[in-house]
């Protein structure tokens, strides 16, 4: 068992190497949608909406995971699987490829 240190945690989210780091702003730049198209987009395509918001929520947390002291590496390899499985259910499931070498390389 690990001790437990009291405090707070706060994290600045522009420390995480992702410059997207949510669903709409993936289908924004991916597809190209306007802000205009986000609400229509968002109804009618619920599910694969939630699964990339959902991706991006493991990248986030893998990335901290990875950059917490006194964790345990297996937590993360774990999480990496399940983000797996969710690339695998919007491929399968709703015929969506997320672009995972989009998000890592997308600088602008």
């Amino acid at each position: 068992m690990r001790d437990y240190i009291q405090g707070d945690i706060n994290i600045d989210g522009r420390n995480i190497g992702y410059r997207m780091y949510n669903a709409w702003q993936y289908l924004r730049v991916k597809l190209n949608l306007g802000e205009s198209e986000r609400e229509d987009y968002q109804e009618k395509n619920y599910e694969v909406y939630q699964l990339i918001n959902q991706i991006f929520a493991l990248k986030q947390s893998i990335i901290l995971l990875r950059n917490t002291s006194y964790s345990c590496g297996s937590l993360s390899d774990s999480l990496k699987l399940l983000e797996c499985k969710l690339h695998h259910e919007l491929r399968e499931k709703y015929n969506f490829v997320f672009d995972e070498e989009f998000v890592e390389n997308w600088r602008f």
